[in-house]
């Protein structure tokens, strides 16, 4: 067998054929050479999924402006955000990425790509491309390797500071790093185990990947033998190794390819990126504000998911996911934009409970970048916010939209139809006061509401706070729904 590191037989390799059963076509060094090298865009592969996306042929003058505007984005000192709004919401009403059919896209692979050719230059041990887009990159390490995941770690810090790497920084939505190991999850420094990212304003924080976490629902594709051999000659091996340890580290229960699979499945990688990154505006100690990237974590993503998938065939639907800091914020900015597109024609209300809660959250809100109005202006497709006051003997005043408002909405039964409520409850139930009699009370005042609400709890066997969700609809809504 050709002397190949280690490192490549026992982790790239077997990752790279991992995720060609997640569907992940490999991109080999011929293919890897027609990309845009400014970007590392592949422009064929992007245009012709705009034209399958969008059903109709994109002129050459418009895929020109699109590059160029991508270009310019990408070289922005603004984390990214501007692609990243590109990516989401389309470019002059042309969609880059179909978010509600996986398989209407393409996604593929490729290894050491080339970032640059300076000083600052780098080749990520993977990069994942949708639609011909490097969205996200994947570093993996052998446990043994001097300075392991925590150097490569800091290597990566070093090079978001500087300009050379900074547009394949900010194309790049995700990082994933894994060494296989899921015993030591928590131990941040050294880091070991698997972490997933994104670049931040002067940082790169880090969450980690749980090791016991396993990716239920969803089944592999069988293992293609012609796209393996591609991968192995097109990486320096052009026999099959008779090796017990790359036959052990193709196993798909690895920690690493866990990893691989509960981040970049596709219709997952596709929520992540739709809902779960958000840019916030936050303030120094001294007062100075400043733009920051945020990644939600795994259990919020869950909780987002859940939501889409049981709420909206019209159940109950209970889910947990951590609270706190400015993850929460970037989770209460996802969560509008889920219940946006969930219910695209209703009024969404954000209750809190009082004046002053009222305040921060509208603060907290519009710092996500989530327009917001109070309930005597007009809606306009923003996010209205709506106090809900406690009275002097202990009942609550529930306040309804305005009714301006109302007149101005024509009546429609569907969910997510014009005049349809979402109610958001943003802070624990019992702090509206007696949670059964608020409920009743906002139920019998809004009977054909969407109501979001959550209640804290102490999770004991793992010491932290943890957020409830519950979506609750009336069952003889749900067809219509469908």
């Amino acid at each position: 067998m050709p002397n190949v590191r280690r490192e490549d037989l026992e982790m790239k390799i077997p990752a790279l054929m991992h995720l060609s059963r997640l569907g992940y076509g490999y991109l080999c060094r011929e293919q890897v050479r027609r990309r845009d090298r400014e970007t590392n865009i592949f422009p064929e592969a992007l245009r012709a999924a705009m034209e399958r996306i969008n059903g109709r042929r994109i002129s050459d003058g418009e895929f020109g402006q699109l590059t160029e505007t991508l270009r310019m984005q990408l070289d922005a000192e603004d984390l990214g955000k501007a692609f990243y709004g590109t990516i989401r919401n389309g470019w002059n009403g042309i969609r880059l990425i179909d978010f509600d059919r996986p398989e209407n896209n393409l996604f593929q692979s490729a290894a050491e790509l080339p970032c640059g050719n300076g000083e600052g230059s780098f080749r990520p041990d993977i990069t994942l491309f949708v639609n011909g887009l490097p969205l996200a990159m994947i570093e993996v390490k052998t446990g043994d390797r001097n300075g392991g995941l925590q150097a490569e770690y800091d290597r990566m810090l070093k090079r978001s500071q500087g300009k050379e790497a900074r547009r394949y920084l900010q194309a790049a939505q995700v990082w994933a790093f894994s060494d296989d190991r899921a015993e030591e999850q928590d131990a941040l420094l050294p880091m070991e185990g698997a972490f997933y990212a994104t670049v931040a304003a002067g940082g790169f924080p880090v969450y980690g990947v749980p090791g016991l976490l396993t990716p239920d629902g969803i089944r592999l594709r069988a293992r293609n033998a012609e796209e393996e051999r591609r991968i192995l000659e097109d990486n320096g091996i052009t026999e099959r190794p008779k090796s017990e340890a790359l036959r052990k580290s193709m196993a798909p229960n690895k920690y690493t390819h866990r990893m691989l699979t509960v981040l970049f499945f596709p219709e997952r990688f596709l929520f992540l990126l739709r809902y779960g990154i958000q840019y916030v505006r936050e303030t120094e100690t001294a007062g100075k504000e400043y733009l920051t990237r945020r990644i939600l974590t795994l259990r919020q993503m869950s909780v987002l998911r859940s939501l889409r998938g049981k709420a909206a065939r019209g159940f109950l639907n209970w889910s947990a996911a951590p609270c706190g800091a400015a993850g929460e914020q970037a989770m209460n900015a996802s969560l509008v934009a889920l219940l946006r597109d969930l219910a695209p024609m209703a009024l969404l209300h954000w209750v809190s409970t009082d004046e002053t809660e009222q305040r921060r959250d509208r603060k907290m809100l519009e710092a996500c970048g989530v327009a917001c109005v109070s309930r005597d202006e007009a809606p306009d497709g923003r996010l209205i916010l709506t106090p809900a006051d406690e009275a002097s003997d202990g009942r609550l005043i529930l306040l309804r939209a305005d009714e301006e408002s109302d007149k101005r909405q024509p009546e429609c039964g569907a969910r997510g139809g014009a005049g349809r409520k979402v109610f958001i409850l943003p802070s624990p139930v019992f702090r509206y006061g007696a949670r059964r009699s608020f409920h009743a009370k906002l139920r019998r005042a809004e009977p054909d509401a969407i109501l979001v609400t959550r209640i804290t709890e102490r999770e004991t066997e793992r010491g932290f706070s943890a957020v409830v969700m519950r979506m609750e609809v009336k069952p003889e809504k749900e067809k219509q729904y469908e």
